[in-house]
């Protein structure tokens, strides 16, 4: 993450959530001038920030109790800090953390997108934040003013537990019925060797499933085959994403597994089939690709000022991501879009 920033010495950088060890590690980047600002909402870890960087010895670190959310107005040099570094998870983009940012200067997030964490390092130009790389990662959800649990609704005596990381929570009527009666099954024709990266496949579906949600499930449940598994809602009915192994071997490599999609309720099929879809559309277009364009806009910027692709409201911000298969590369829109998350 602290190469993602791309830092000089010299610069000026803001660190939200507190340590220590990693704010010296910036100031060793930053050498003899730079400086850094260290920001956490917890009292006992700005009091150890404070030991613990006496102890190191630098001299350039400055610990600031405060929600990090609101970054630090009144450390931030007069055209923005060089660099903004969140080390937790967040389930959305402050402002401050875009408005106290140097024009050109990058922040690197550990960005929660439907519940999948990827560390992304986003370039300011003007008002708009433009992803320029993506790490898988996991840290301590936020606890500051912007923190939340997602909302989550348990079924079937607490044997599968529905989450929506994002958005408003879906119409789970008749979704205890519909776990009861018969599975529907249909294989998404895709396999895949053990150990294999489907990183992407996880944010993809995310973005561009209607009534996506999270299933979790306890240990051995006879219920649900996927103890976490991302997950679409609608009509009553509920389909997830697991995978089946169908060859095993000595090692992970030798084994081979197959993605199938589970799926309860009136419009299983309907449902198998669109999850089906989107696990095929991301094997033809996007596993070889990587990540895609994404640009972050302010929460209040209108449809029309949008670029074509999906669009994934967050309280603070939109982000729009131009997955290849669902945008040309001359930028109109060539997919079906999506209403829960409002491509444009």
């Amino acid at each position: 993450m602290i190469e993602q920033l791309r830092l000089e010495p010299g610069m000026t950088v803001l660190e939200v959530g507190s340590g220590g060890y990693n704010a010296e590690l910036l100031a060793h980047v930053l050498g003899d001038r730079g400086r850094v600002i260290t920001v956490d909402v917890d009292p006992y870890v700005v009091h150890r920030t404070w030991r613990l960087c006496a102890e190191a010895g630098s001299g350039r670190v400055t610990a600031v109790l405060s929600d990090g959310g609101l970054g630090a107005p009144a450390h931030a040099p007069a055209n923005g800090f060089d660099g903004v570094m969140i080390t937790h998870n967040a389930v959305d983009i402050a402002p401050a953390w875009r408005d106290q940012l140097a024009q050109g200067a990058r922040l690197v997030v550990p960005l929660e997108v439907g519940g999948h964490t990827r560390s992304i390092t986003l370039v300011r130009r003007g008002d708009v934040l433009h992803a320029e790389h993506w790490t898988y990662c996991g840290f301590v959800r936020d606890r500051g003013a912007a923190g939340r649990t997602a909302p989550a609704v348990r079924l079937a005596d607490g044997e599968v537990t529905v989450r929506w990381e994002d958005g408003v929570p879906g119409d789970t009527a008749g979704l205890e019925e519909a776990l009861r009666g018969p599975r529907h099954e249909v294989s998404t024709g895709l396999v895949v060797p053990g150990m294999f990266n489907f990183e992407t496949l996880q944010v993809y579906a995310a973005t561009t499933l209607p009534g996506f949600c999270r299933l979790a499930a306890p240990e051995g449940s006879k219920l649900v085959a996927q103890q976490d598994a991302p997950a679409m809602l609608a009509d009553g009915s509920l389909a997830y994403l697991t995978h089946v192994q169908v060859k095993d071997g000595p090692v992970p490599v030798d084994r081979r597994y197959e993605f199938v999609i589970h799926a309860f309720g009136p419009a299983a099929a309907e449902l198998a089939a669109r999850f089906a879809a989107c696990v095929q559309n991301w094997d033809r277009y996007v596993r070889k690709s990587g990540y895609p364009p994404m640009s972050v806009y302010p929460a209040a910027t209108p449809d029309d000022q949008l670029p074509a692709g999906d669009v994934l409201g967050k309280p603070s911000a939109r982000l729009v991501l131009q997955w290849p298969g669902r945008i040309s590369l001359t930028g109109e829109d060539a997919s079906v879009a999506s209403p829960t998350q409002g491509a444009v």
